[in-house]
């Protein structure tokens, strides 16, 4: 009979990604089963991303700003408010479609001593927002036709959140290259 104590650094090892739930579920069962070698810990800390898009949106409200201070100047100064405002109102409602967006984590070990030894690239992906592009010009895209591509994209959305990432890892045993895929 395991003790409380035992049970809870077999959850704390499942928190820390040390060990698979599986593994986790058949300890508390009391099976045994051989101890796998460590693995790397994955990041599931999607809190550093969360407010990324405020500065997108106070980047489109300074930009909207600006275009409204240069059409208050009047005369040809109107030739240079009208494309800052729009590009400020289109910034501003992208901002607003990715507050809430999936994000995509790339990771890329390259296994060279020499630069660029890792690549890290972040992006939010506004899902709901390509779906929706896709229904509206689905007519004049003649290889949609017949698909259902955005609403196989909105059921990603649905099924993916930072609490429920999906994880593609792969490893090149030889040369110790390694691309981390991390949605959610």
């Amino acid at each position: 009979m395991m003790t409380s104590e035992e049970r809870l650094r077999i959850l704390e090892k499942v928190e820390r990604g040390e060990m698979d739930v599986d593994d986790a579920l058949n300890k508390l069962q009391g099976v045994q089963t051989p101890d796998p070698a460590p693995r790397p810990k994955q990041k599931t800390d999607n809190k550093k991303f969360r407010f990324w898009w405020l500065i997108v949106l106070a980047v489109s409200l300074a930009i909207t700003a600006l275009g409204g201070w240069l059409g208050s100047l009047g005369g040809w100064w109107w030739l240079l408010a009208g494309p800052t405002l729009l590009v400020g109102v289109v910034v501003f409602a992208l901002a607003l479609a990715t507050r809430n967006s999936v994000w995509i984590h790339v990771r890329v070990n390259t296994g060279q001593d020499s630069w660029p030894r890792r690549i890290a690239i972040s992006l939010p992906l506004p899902l709901r927002l390509a779906a929706w592009f896709l229904r509206v010009f689905r007519n004049w895209i003649p290889e949609l036709e017949g698909t259902a591509v955005d609403e196989l994209i909105l059921e990603l959305e649905k099924s993916v959140s930072s609490d429920a990432p999906i994880y593609i890892n792969v490893e090149d045993g030889i040369g110790g290259e390694r691309v981390e895929v991390r949605l959610g």
